[in-house]
């Protein structure tokens, strides 16, 4: 999809579909009411006639004659403002001109700028919902000559040209980014090993002009990855430690970006049922946002050094897995007893921040798909996040709040802490049960952070969409969940 930007009253501009966002109570206003007056009326009679309310995702399509665009399409917005509103309606609107075959599309980008949206945050919004609506995991399907949008054009008047370009810009990364992730996780397990996660990463990288160091089983080992390469230990698949490096002219603080790369969970020796292992290839999810964040980095223009860090691997069962009551060290000397083989994403996690403390990194956030208990407590559309710095918090918050990304904090408490104390380790993988389950996790992980600013982001409900009600720009499957929040996380000033 090809997205530009114009600045074009929406009555004249010739397309196949023009969209137009009506707030409640769906009265034409605006750039709305310009297109139906010179229609003579007949796009407020038709919604008048449909009961069109502009209630959200709500749509109206006439078909136009004697008119620039062939088709007009209203879709509802709501109530209020908030950038979220629109994200949707790029995606409604996209999702609606598919579906009718129109390949040149043109969204009205500024009408929201009057109810205190400011121009540039509504483009971006728009363009955002726009191309992940449009997203398709479609590889494995047969090839078919189906018609698609071809070119969607965003139509802002009387708004700074600079901002809306850049806006539009900044946008198009994201949603690129955003659809790597989902591929990498779409992928089933079989293709996407940590070998082929770690050639993903090594294509970036050179594309990005950034450098990618993998490190393997050995070299893991020989360092003192102890936690990590247990995991490995059980699967035919080599493991990968990937690591991103991204340094810009004038970098300040350097950002480390973690990510837990669980290719695939059996659950190891604590087996998982078949049910719950249906979709543990999401279960790299985590790494899958970092790797797909750092390709986005320059073009987005993150001033700060980024160490991107994926702990890949599978957990699988053979005879060479490790087990139950194991003990192993990390890579930072801590000594962890293993009560249950299923809690080993936080392993590996482990010695992912233990690198990054030792890498140099001022402030850490790793994402993870890591307990179902996050599901349990937020559901399956907010990740939680738990810190030691509420400093560093309150911007992973901001950026998710931009990016319409779900996020909500929970406590980590001295009590978590001491759940997971070992009785002959310093610590134990999993303290049994799911009361707590996720804030005893991040617990576990925040005593590798040490006294580094770290953020945790248990991703386990939003990085992959089973239901049926889903947000109009995310598609069964990975969404994605993470990387348009670090990247706005990244580019917050100060």
């Amino acid at each position: 999809m090809r997205l530009t930007l114009a600045d074009t009253a929406p009555e004249s501009f010739a397309c196949d579909l023009l969209a137009l966002p009506v707030p409640e109570p769906g009265s034409l206003r605006a750039e709305a009411a310009h297109v139906d007056g010179a229609l003579g009326g007949r796009l407020a009679e038709l919604a008048q006639d449909e009961g069109f309310s502009g209630k959200r995702d709500r749509t109206v399509l006439l078909q136009a004659t004697n008119a620039p665009a062939r088709r007009i399409l209203l879709v509802g917005v709501g109530s209020g403002s908030a950038p979220e509103q629109f994200r949707r309606y790029g995606a409604v609107a996209v999702r609606r001109a598919r579906e009718v075959r129109a390949a040149r599309v043109a969204l009205v980008a500024s009408t929201v700028e009057a109810a205190g949206v400011p121009a540039e945050e509504c483009v971006r919004a728009v363009a955002e919902g726009a191309g992940l609506g449009l997203y398709r995991f479609d590889r494995y399907h047969k090839p078919e000559d189906a018609a698609d949008v071809a070119e969607v054009t965003l139509l802002a008047r009387q708004a700074e040209r600079k901002a809306l370009d850049r806006a539009v810009a900044v946008a198009d990364a994201a949603v690129r980014a955003t659809g790597r992730a989902r591929d990498l996780v779409n992928e089933p397990a079989n293709v996407m090993t940590p070998a082929a996660l770690a050639q993903v990463a090594q294509d970036l990288a050179a594309a990005g002009g950034f450098s990618c160091r993998i490190i393997d089983a050995d070299e893991a080992r020989t360092m003192g990855m102890g936690l990590f390469t247990a995991v490995a230990q059980g699967s035919a698949q080599p493991p990968k430690f990937i690591v991103l490096d991204y340094r810009p002219n004038g970098a300040g603080r350097t950002v480390a970006l973690v990510g837990k790369g669980i290719t695939f969970d059996s659950g190891g020796l604590s087996i998982k049922s078949a049910s719950g292992m249906q979709t543990m290839k999401g279960d790299m999810a985590g790494a899958a946002a970092v790797v797909a964040t750092m390709g986005a980095l320059r073009d987005v223009g993150v001033p700060h050094r980024v160490i991107g860090i994926a702990a890949a691997t599978e957990n699988m069962i053979s005879a060479a897995a490790f087990r139950p009551g194991d003990i192993l060290r990390s890579l930072d000397g801590h000594t962890v007893e293993i009560t249950n083989t299923d809690a080993e994403g936080r392993l590996v996690l482990a010695d992912a921040l233990a690198y990054a403390v030792r890498a140099g990194a001022d402030e850490i956030v790793d994402l993870a798909t890591l307990t179902g208990a996050c599901v349990v407590a937020l559901g399956d559309w907010t990740a939680g996040l738990m810190s030691n710095n509420q400093g560093l918090a309150d911007r992973v918050l901001r950026g998710a709040a931009l990016a319409g990304e779900q996020v909500w904090q929970l406590p980590l408490y001295d009590e978590f802490l001491e759940a997971m104390r070992g009785e002959i380790t310093d610590l134990k993988n999993s303290a049994g049960g799911r009361a707590g389950g996720a804030e005893r996790a991040a617990a576990f992980l925040k005593e590798f952070a040490g006294t580094t600013p770290w953020a945790h982001l248990d991703i386990c409900g939003p990085a992959f969409a089973e239901g049926p009600r889903l947000p109009p720009y995310v598609t069964l499957g990975g969404t994605g969940f993470g990387v348009r929040t670090l990247l706005r996380y990244l580019t917050l000033p100060g």
